[in-house]
C-alpha cells in the first residue's frame, strides 16, 4: 500500500494483493520505520456495515476506514478504479479521504516491482 498526504486529503493506493486483504481480512497495514527505533504506521480497515468513513491518527498509526460492503463492490468490480468519502474536522473543513487501485505505470521503471499491481487501462 502506497500513501500520498497534501494538507487535508489522504491517499492510498493498492496493489492486487492488498485489495484483496482488506476485502477478505478485514484490514492491512504499512509502516515506515525511522532511525533509532520510531515508526509511523497506516492502516486500511474494512468497517462493518452501516459504518461511516472514518479516519484517525493516534500514538504514530493513521488509520482510515471504509464500509466493508464498500470495499467489497469495489475488489469485485475490475472497472472500478477507486472509493471516495470526507470525514468532518473540528473546524467544520472536510479530510478528503481517496483509495485506488495501483496501476501499473506506463513507462518502466528499473527499481520498481510492479508485478501485483493492476493492468494500466492506458495500456
Amino acid at each position: 500500500m502506497k500513501l500520498r498526504l497534501l494538507d487535508d486529503s489522504i491517499r492510498l493506493r493498492l496493489s492486487r494483493s492488498d485489495v484483496t486483504a482488506v476485502d477478505e481480512e478485514g484490514a492491512i497495514a504499512g509502516q515506515t520505520r525511522f532511525p533509532f527505533g520510531g515508526a509511523f504506521t497506516y492502516v486500511l480497515e474494512a468497517l462493518p456495515n452501516g459504518a461511516a468513513a472514518s479516519a484517525s491518527y493516534v500514538e504514530d498509526c493513521m488509520a482510515v476506514g471504509l464500509p466493508a460492503a464498500e470495499i467489497s463492490v469495489w475488489a469485485g468490480d475490475d472497472t472500478a478504479i477507486s472509493l471516495r468519502a470526507e470525514v468532518q474536522l473540528p473546524d467544520g473543513n472536510r479530510l478528503k479521504l481517496l483509495v485506488e487501485k495501483d496501476f501499473t505505470c506506463l513507462t518502466h521503471r528499473h527499481d520498481e516491482d510492479q508485478s501485483d499491481l493492476f493492468l494500466n487501462p492506458e495500456s
